[in-house]
This record gives C-alpha cells, structure tokens and sequence, in this order.
C-alpha cells in the first residue's frame, strides 16, 4: 500500500514540477487521541515506512522533498499567524479567533506545511556567499 501511494505523490510531483513536504511524524502514536475503533488502524498503518518510500522515490525521480516540524500546524493561522487550541472548535474544523479565516483543519495543517516548506526549501538553497581573500578590499574616493 505504501509503495502505491508514495509513487503515486512522487509522480504527481514530478510531472507537475512541485516538491513534496511531510511532517516529522515520530512519536505521533503517543500524541494523538483516538476512538477505540480507530486505534488498530493507526497501530497498523506505518508512518515512518511511508516516509521512507517518498524519501527515496523523491531523489530518485530529482523531486525536492523536505521534512518540516509538524508543531501547531493544525493550530496556527496560515494568514495571520495566529496560534492557538480555540483555533480548532472541533476536529474537522479550523477557524481562526484573530482573522476569521475558516476551512477544513487538514487543509489548513496542510497550507502551514506547505509554508514551513517553501520557507525551509528557500533557506536551504541560499547561496553562500564566497568568503572576501585579503587585498579585495576595494575603496571608493
């Protein structure tokens, strides 16, 4: 199931030029709370492979892929940056108490994503400026 999914983001990725984005999901079975009947599907569903399989199907098709802190991304406003539990009235939805800002939570962590990756990508790529030799001092009169 892993290796469908993931060569499916992969090629979609590709063909549309776009880099893939995930968060860091170690340790997610310990933070989140589900139902009794959703918790074998969580316990059975494996994450870090997932990751593993985009990972390596990423740089093997030249697809940018970035890790990001998965940290108040169903929280935090992606307009205003407002960050807070009351954000998240329920579950399904995400409304921001600042802006007004409303949507699907998922759709909402899944912009934040988006924004820590293009943020992580552009610092990543910069380009390091070559050190200054000695006597390369210029000075203007």
């Amino acid at each position: 199931m892993n290796h469908s999914i993931s060569k499916e983001i992969v090629s979609v990725a590709q063909r549309t030029g776009r880099g893939i984005a995930i968060e860091e999901l170690d340790g997610i079975r310990d933070r989140v709370r589900l139902r009794r009947d959703q918790r074998g599907t969580l316990s059975s569903w494996p994450f870090h492979q997932l990751g593993q399989h985009l990972a390596y199907k990423a740089r093997r098709a030249a697809v940018p892929f970035l890790v990001v802190d998965p940290a108040f991304t169903s929280q935090r406003c992606p307009r205003c940056g407002h960050t807070g539990r009351a954000n998240r009235p329920t579950r399904e939805q995400f409304r921001c108490r600042r802006c007004g800002l409303a949507g699907p939570a998922d759709v909402v962590a899944g912009v934040n994503v988006r924004n820590r990756a293009r943020s992580a990508w552009a610092f990543a790529t910069m380009p390091v400026p070559s050190p200054a030799k000695a006597g390369d001092e210029r000075c203007d009169p």
